[in-house]
């Protein structure tokens, strides 16, 4: 007979319609037979159980995290970090790339990940001259932490085929100094295209995926919705992969790519097949674009200039006429659409194109999404309810970037990822990490949707917070409605998968401001255990 786990004398956040808290769970094979009492409960045990004793530790449907980046992250933890903490001067990462350049065979990329040109001692980017006295053997490229600007040396810029007389890339920027001369700082679409020269390899790959996916299996999250980078042939390998059973989590993949990625949408319009392919490990999402830069950059496109530079609206990289050619095809087709859209200026430009193909090829239930939607002012949260939008906020950034946001966008830093006014609204966001931009930690983000705090501890729009429940639905059944997947995940119901995680203590008499301290002790992923650090105590 197919083995059971029965999960007793806990706190089960359930989830449901009704956010009941029950006290244990029954799992056969893939699926969730029963919530109840844990009376009722072992009146199911039998020779085939095995029987965990919660003790009232708290038991949730698996995180869904509904925008992040696997291969990304994977890749930059074989890289050399910024954020280590030994690194808190340019001297300081030009030791350690001196070291990996030290290991590295000549020709190959020198990578750098999580550099904050606003945290570092020096207050500014390294410059060419600096990283090539690292190496003139290797190109090395040095990556922002928002994945939107790079510093690289010269042997990179010549393997790129930048020079002083290329000009910038539609929605990029090559800096230059004052006699012209190319820096080394690239900015968004010139950055995003140096990022896919510095490629990586297949198996360079494979292992990245395995890293990220126990990292986060060890934190709760058994759904993720990778938001690319690379292009179709990085579907390909997520598919593969997930397949294999390299990434222990569902996956549902968004086609795009850093750079070129309306080329990459076109090839998919083109491919016959369209949003929800798939099974329930692996699925086509929808197709995606970069409408404007980052939000710490800080480059997003504004309707109003920054508050921090009255000449500054962003950057962005469609015209509003541009993007409907592309986008209502593939909304007639069938396809989910979604775009990378921060500032209130893109969120407006991808509002607009949704409404227009709404208008002229109505579809049910169509759920298209926006990814980030950061300044999410309340005219565009009214349209956004209006057309069955899905925004996917990340509360985690006003914990890393929050004092940044209040410097470049003043008051409007307090509309940024408003949860409040998405519940309010009846706008059903599903919260997103986009690791690697900021930490994947769910812990963190939830503290961070209740708190609104940054690191310096300057609360960000304290009305946008949000109770501990309605962030956990916004990590869970939220993010499974924003993939179709709402019936088979995201709550814990009989006849569901069965996606759990066990906690450390009870969440809901957790004191809030030690939730980012909470540990995931057990993971479960399709009834099967893929991560568990349960003392003995707790089996029985």
């Amino acid at each position: 007979m197919t083995r059971k786990h029965l999960f007793i004398n806990g706190e089960v956040l359930t989830v449901n319609a009704e956010n009941q808290v029950a006290e244990a769970v029954a799992v056969q094979g893939k699926h969730i037979i029963a919530v109840g009492t844990t009376e009722e409960i072992l009146k199911l045990q039998d020779e085939n159980s095995e029987v965990v004793n919660l003790e009232g530790r708290s038991l949730l449907p698996g995180i869904i995290d509904s925008h992040l980046h696997i291969t990304m992250y994977g890749t930059n933890e074989v890289s050399v970090s910024c954020k280590d903490e030994s690194v808190k001067s340019i001297d300081d990462l030009l030791q350690k790339l001196k070291e990996r350049a030290s290991d590295t065979p000549a020709g190959e990329w020198i990578r750098a990940w999580g550099y904050h040109d606003q945290k570092i001692a020096d207050k500014r980017f390294p410059t060419k001259e600096e990283l090539d006295s690292v190496t003139t053997n290797h190109p090395i490229i040095v990556v922002r932490a928002c994945g939107h600007i790079s510093a690289v040396n010269s042997y990179a810029l010549n393997r790129a085929s930048i020079d002083k007389n290329m000009p910038n890339p539609e929605g990029g920027i090559i800096d230059r100094n004052e006699d012209g001369e190319v820096t080394g700082i690239l900015y968004e679409n010139a950055h995003m295209q140096m990022f896919q020269v510095a490629t990586f390899s297949r198996e360079e790959i494979g292992t990245a995926h395995a890293v990220a996916s126990e990292h986060f299996a060890k934190s709760g999250i058994t759904s993720i919705h990778d938001a690319s980078g690379y292009g179709t042939s990085n579907i390909r390998a997520l598919q593969q992969d997930t397949l294999k059973g390299v990434i222990k989590q569902r996956v549902y993949a968004m086609g795009g790519a850093l750079s070129e990625s309306e080329n990459v949408v076109k090839s998919l319009l083109a491919s016959g097949f369209v949003t929800g392919l798939g099974n329930d490990r692996f699925k086509v999402g929808p197709v995606k674009v970069f409408l404007d830069g980052s939000s710490s950059g800080p480059t997003i496109w504004t309707r109003e200039p920054y508050t921090s530079d009255s000449s500054n609206y962003g950057v962005h990289y469609f015209e509003q006429e541009q993007l409907e050619e592309l986008f209502i095809p593939a909304h007639e087709q069938g396809w989910q659409i979604t775009a990378h859209a921060q500032g209130d200026a893109a969120i407006d430009m991808l509002l607009t194109c949704i409404e227009k193909a709404n208008r002229k090829f109505p579809r049910e239930d169509a759920r298209h999404r926006i990814e980030h939607a950061g300044i999410a002012s309340p005219d565009l949260i009214a349209r956004m309810k209006m057309a069955g939008v899905i925004p996917t906020p990340n509360p985690a950034f006003l914990y890393e970037y929050g004092d940044g946001y209040c410097e470049s966008y003043g008051e409007r830093a307090e509309q940024m990822y408003p949860l409040a006014s998405y519940l309010e609204a009846g706008v059903p966001a599903a919260v997103a990490s986009d690791c690697p931009v900021t930490d994947f930690t769910p812990m963190r983000g939830i503290h961070s949707a209740l708190t609104r705090r940054s690191q310096t501890g300057r609360v960000i729009g304290e009305k946008e917070t949000v109770s501990l429940l309605d962030a956990i639905r916004m990590y869970t059944i939220n993010g499974a409605y924003a993939s179709f997947s709402e019936k088979e995940t995201g709550s814990i119901e009989p006849g569901k998968l069965a996606d759990l995680i066990i906690l450390d203590r009870s969440i809901i008499q957790s004191n809030v401001e030690n939730i980012p301290s909470i540990q995931v002790e057990f993971t479960m992923i399709d009834g099967e255990v893929v991560y568990e650090k349960l003392s003995q105590s707790v089996n029985s």
